[in-house]
């Protein structure tokens, strides 16, 4: 594991410092035995040549004068400071595709080479103060040693201190160690190439709209990226709070550049952007943004009248699900954007079929599960469709202006609820011979709709004084994520986006990214639990082959008649 091993190595080269070596060598000329008056980087991650491999420190030349003066006399004083610090090591900054790489246990092995580093015995606080100072001074002959401390110091508030301080000193290698953090795993590393990049020479969207480009959103980096360049449009951000020498541009973009504003406008109902470019429209002037969304909403109610797709005969779908070609036909209804009222109505018999499939799959389920005493009872498990369910999906449509797809509403009008979230567990042990780590396994749990109503009381508040077109999603929470099943403090619940104008939509904020059917179809097929595929995370905490051997047995116990669906 290369990215994270306490392997030590040199810094860069500037004029500026001075060290003395005996003919043995020089650890700044490579191992070359110099033996005279050399002037290299006082190198802040050394040991290539350095008999004790720590920090290595150098004589640092000052100039006359107030700053120079004081910023050599800070950069001397750190370095000797830092040479006193125990053999911490380096640790590399990771991008978003090499933190992606790693399994679960060399995640673990990074993130605690850092807080390794921070518990160590050195006290970083005076070295961060003096990284702090140095950049208050502007001392340009610190730049090496920062991008040292900011690329492989493993004591994260050093690292940082060293980031801020890179940033004001401003130079043009400063200016370019922040800038290649842009896909940096770790936020501040964003943040900052962020930082630089709106506050480059010319405008905001010279420097910043290449990441928007189709090739930079098609990978998880470039999303990110974006996502965070959008955040930084808003009052909120960087550009605006901090106004010292920004341009009118870079405080306002939207208002003077069009570009910004009908970028923010396309991306309204992006996948990933969409939340941020809502969040810069609806805190811009609406002076300027109005006009813009009127003609969007426009050009879409021209879109939604154009037919959904190919020609359907009307009984085909229902005759293929009868007989048999369930994955087909659902995939033949996915295919389908917008549903026109053929295949909508087409939709509607597949999904009440399909519901009902999966209705008997529940029963079956919950009754082997609870025969082999997993901790929740029938009643809790399967309550049922809630009373007003009806009146529900009919003031849900007319709140959203589009009906519920075909297959939430089916579940919700003849499934209703599902939960096999063990929560009579949380305080109490769980049952003998039953294996506890299934906990957090991602029991199946989708709720009825009125339970989640609370979601569209929430959505109709937080809308109800912007423009139609930033609204955003109508985001109904189905289920808890997987740690807070496991009474954990965890992330986003699950839920399906309204309005959607297909048969499935998406289940959101849950791992594996399936549709509503396909969600219920793993679930199924994992006996109620979604993650049993993520066996090696468990592995980094602690599960033992026997614990995973005793899960194994304990769920091939649970039999129960599965219906394909």
């Amino acid at each position: 594991m290369g990215l994270v091993q306490g392997s030590v190595r040199l810094g860069r080269p500037f004029q500026g410092a001075e060290c003395r070596h005996s003919s043995e060598g020089c650890p700044h000329c490579w191992g070359s035995g110099c033996g005279r008056s050399c002037r290299h980087s006082p190198t802040v991650l050394s040991g290539g040549g350095s008999p004790s491999g720590r920090w290595h420190t150098v004589r640092v030349l000052s100039d006359s004068g107030g700053n120079e003066a004081d910023g050599a006399r800070l950069l001397e004083s750190l370095l000797d400071a830092l040479a006193r610090w125990p053999d911490v090591g380096i640790r590399a900054r990771l991008s978003i595709e090499q933190w992606a790489g790693l399994s679960a246990d060399e995640a673990r092995v990074y993130q605690e080479i850092g807080i390794s580093a921070v518990r160590g015995g050195a006290d970083w606080r005076p070295a961060a103060d003096k990284i702090r100072e140095l950049g208050r001074l502007r001392y340009e002959p610190a730049v090496p040693a920062l991008i040292g401390l900011w690329e492989k110091c493993p004591v994260h508030p050093v690292a940082v201190a060293a980031a801020h301080a890179l940033f004001e000193i401003g130079t043009a290698e400063a200016r370019d160690a922040l800038r290649h953090g842009i896909h940096d795993h770790d936020h501040l590393g964003r943040f900052m190439a962020l930082k630089v990049m709106f506050t480059d020479d010319g405008t905001a969207w010279d420097n910043v709209g290449h990441l928007f480009s189709g090739e930079c959103l098609a990978t998880t980096a470039g999303l990110t990226a974006a996502a965070e360049a959008l955040g930084l449009l808003s009052p909120r951000s960087f550009p605006r709070t901090d106004h010292a020498g920004q341009s009118e541009e870079a405080r306002d973009p939207l208002s003077h550049d069009r570009r910004w504003l009908d970028l923010c406008v396309s991306l309204r109902d992006h996948e990933f952007l969409g939340p941020q470019a809502r969040q810069v429209l609806g805190d811009a002037d609406p002076a300027i943004t109005g006009p813009a969304l009127d003609a969007a909403r426009a050009l879409r109610a021209v879109q939604t009248r154009t037919p959904a797709g190919r020609h359907l005969r009307p009984g085909d779908l229902v005759a293929r699900y009868r007989d048999g070609d369930h994955r087909g036909v659902w995939r033949d209804l996915g295919a389908v954007d917008a549903l026109d009222d053929v295949w909508r109505a087409e939709a509607e018999q597949v999904a009440e079929l399909t519901m009902e499939r999966v209705r008997r799959n529940a029963s079956s389920l919950t009754a082997a599960l609870i025969a082999c005493g997993w901790p929740v009872i029938d009643k809790q498990a399967l309550s049922g469709p809630a009373d007003d369910v009806e009146d529900l999906l009919r003031e849900l449509e007319q709140i959203t202006g589009s009906p519920v797809p075909p297959a939430l509403a089916a579940y919700w009008r003849i499934v209703g609820t599902i939960d096999l979230v063990p929560r009579g567990t949380w305080n109490a042990p769980f049952p003998p011979g039953v294996p506890e780590q299934l906990a957090v396994a991602d029991p199946l749990e989708i709720t009825d709709l009125s339970t989640a109503w609370f979601s569209v009381e929430e959505w109709q508040e937080e809308s109800e004084d912007l423009h139609p077109e930033i609204v955003g999603p109508l985001e109904i929470t189905i289920a808890a994520d997987y740690l807070h099943k496991a009474n954990i403090s965890g992330g986003a619940p699950y839920s399906v986006w309204l309005p959607h104008a297909g048969a499935d939509p998406l289940v959101r904020d849950e791992e594996h990214c399936l549709t509503f059917t396909d969600y219920l179809r793993r679930a199924f097929a994992g006996k109620g639990f979604l993650r049993l595929d993520q066996q090696d995370e468990w592995v980094a905490h602690g599960v033992t082959r026997d614990q995973f051997a005793e899960m194994t047995g304990w769920l091939e116990s649970v039999e129960y008649e599965h219906i394909e669906f």
